[in-house]
């Protein structure tokens, strides 16, 4: 009888999630039709949908809601401004509620081990004590909370990631949304640098197309629609979910379109024109020939090969903008974007030196290096505890990883989940993600993958050394198969 009563509820629930979303997409249209619609009318549009998911849908809305999310990492600087130094982006607002919801729902919280990584509670006082300016009334306080956040959109990802993997299933659905998301970012930065006339069909979307030209006369792609070329900060993120994509839909059709979606964002990193990534794309390219699963680091390394011939050929100074990132990481920058970025490095060293228990939020600007950032805000201390906590889950990775690839089984989604954290270190390190929502989130978002990972995989050094031969009976009942 209680079942039955459940079940009624259910489809109760459901019954007035679907009115609510049908009479959302039908206000959306009545007012398109009146007044046309423009970008922030199909965020809320969006959001609202997505969010009727998640609250009428239970614990499969929630699931499929947080696959949904991913999506929003495609919007870019679509935010809502609250101030002016403070812009809510819609995948936060979604991320609590997803987080929300969570505990809403008892079934889930009582099956899942919700558990935060141990150098967060190290950092948790420091993000406290780092609020001392606005007592003084030095900082304005929308300025502060804008970085804080960034800080705190790591917890409810660090829980509502752990609920959602617990069915296995979804592992495939959420690195396929994201890997989604990548392209999208990748096709529309593609198109509007070659064909920008595109814009007369998206006037509200995309503003000013043509490239950019750099100092040492590469033609840079605006990103325009994402609002920017930060938006292959996702790509180079999001590329190597191409590998476990590839080995769970293994089909010819399947397949050629993985790799072509994995060639456009080559191109758009490409095009983007950010030194950084370039260095980070060959940093995967090598980990990817060196401990590549079978074939998949010589696919990478010949798609990368492919793409920087054909661009020598038709992107011009393609050589000049690689000898001058070679000068700046030598020290010896010879353009301004070098240059200040080392004069920013170097000032905000000194301002550690000075306060080395931290300016507070904001206190250091836009350093473009998140572990030398959180030095200066939050004190030396706390910087040193970041960038140990990403050596740390760097190191378990790793070694956790190693012995899956010896075996050569079910070590694909691992060896993508290294591949996107080494990335993500690299844009801590070398662009700093922190001031922006649309920045942070898909870094936050890797993290939280690789944390789960490493807690629903075994440690196979646990047990016999002998080959591995009929995983995963041998090492516990976590099966990548279900999957």
């Amino acid at each position: 009888m209680v079942e039955q009563l459940a079940g009624i509820q259910r489809r109760s629930g459901a019954i007035f999630g679907i009115a609510l979303l049908v009479t959302v997409v039908v206000a959306v249209d009545l007012y398109a039709v009146g007044k046309g619609l423009s970008y922030r009318e199909l965020i809320v549009a969006f959001a609202a949908l997505i969010g009727g998911v998640v609250v009428f849908g239970g614990e499969r809305g929630i699931r499929f809601g947080f696959v949904l999310w991913a999506l929003t990492l495609a919007l870019g600087y679509r935010t809502l401004q609250y101030t002016p130094d403070l812009t809510i982006h819609p995948a936060e607002i979604l991320l609590w509620l997803l987080f929300f919801c969570i505990f809403a729902q008892r079934q889930l919280v009582s099956v899942t081990r919700i558990a935060l990584p141990f150098w967060m509670w190290l950092l948790v006082p420091f993000c406290v004590l780092a609020w001392w300016p606005l007592i003084a009334g030095d900082v304005l306080w929308d300025k502060m909370l804008n970085e804080f956040r960034s800080f705190l959109l790591l917890v409810p990802l660090m829980i509502v990631g752990p609920v959602v993997l617990q069915r296995r299933g979804y592992w495939r659905y959420l690195l396929l949304a994201f890997f989604l998301a990548s392209t999208w970012i990748a096709l529309m930065g593609v198109i509007e640098y070659w064909f920008p006339e595109v814009t007369k069909l998206f006037p509200s979307f995309m503003s000013q197309p043509d490239p950019v030209t750099t100092a040492d006369g590469f033609a840079r792609a605006q990103f325009s629609f994402w609002g920017g070329a930060t938006a292959t900060f996702v790509c180079v993120l999001a590329l190597p979910s191409a590998i476990a994509l590839a080995k769970w839909w293994p089909h010819w059709f399947h397949r050629s379109a993985i790799l072509a979606a994995a060639t456009l964002q080559i191109v758009a990193i490409y095009i983007g024109g950010y030194r950084s990534l370039w260095l980070l794309l060959l940093i995967q390219v090598v980990i990817a020939c060196l401990l590549g699963i079978r074939k998949g680091g010589a696919v990478v390394a010949f798609l990368c090969l492919a793409v920087a011939l054909v661009g020598y050929q038709y992107i011009p100074r393609t050589s000049e903008r690689a000898f001058s990132g070679i000068a700046a990481l030598q020290g010896r920058p010879i353009d301004s974007s070098a240059m200040d970025r080392l004069d920013r490095a170097a000032g905000a060293w000194n301002q550690v030196y000075h306060a080395p228990l931290g300016s507070g939020w904001s206190g250091a600007g836009w350093v473009h290096s998140d572990f030398l950032q959180v030095a200066v805000n939050l004190g030396i201390i706390a910087g040193l505890i970041f960038l140990g906590g990403y050596i740390y889950t760097l190191l378990r990775l790793g070694r956790r990883l190693l012995p899956y690839l010896r075996a050569g089984e079910q070590g694909d989604l691992g060896f993508t989940l290294l591949l996107s954290f080494v990335a993500a270190g690299g844009l801590l390190a070398m662009e700093g993600v922190e001031v922006l929502p649309q920045f942070v989130l898909p870094v936050w978002f890797v993290w939280t993958l690789v944390e789960v990972w490493l807690r629903q995989t075994p440690d196979l050094r646990k047990f016999d050394a002998a080959p591995v031969t009929s995983y995963p009976s041998q090492v516990g009942d976590f099966d990548y198969r279900a999957v």
